[in-house]
């Protein structure tokens, strides 16, 4: 099926029916660009106690902001 003959099929469902399949498609869309993605970063081990300064760190540079 070209992408010409998927819109007009598309465009062939009532609006509801176009919302519910666009929100499908969005959300699976969604997960395999973070699948993508996450593949592309390496994995770091990091320590609870490392994620909590990365935290403290963030919310000190936000209250200076403000």
């Amino acid at each position: 099926m070209t992408q010409t003959e998927f819109i007009r099929t598309f465009n062939a469902f009532p609006a509801k029916d176009r919302l519910a399949i666009a929100k499908k498609i969005q959300l699976q869309m969604a997960d395999e660009l973070f699948d993508e993605l996450d593949a592309e970063l390496p994995d770091v081990e990091i320590s609870m106690s490392e994620i909590q300064k990365e935290i403290n760190a963030f919310r000190n540079a936000q209250k200076k902001k403000n």
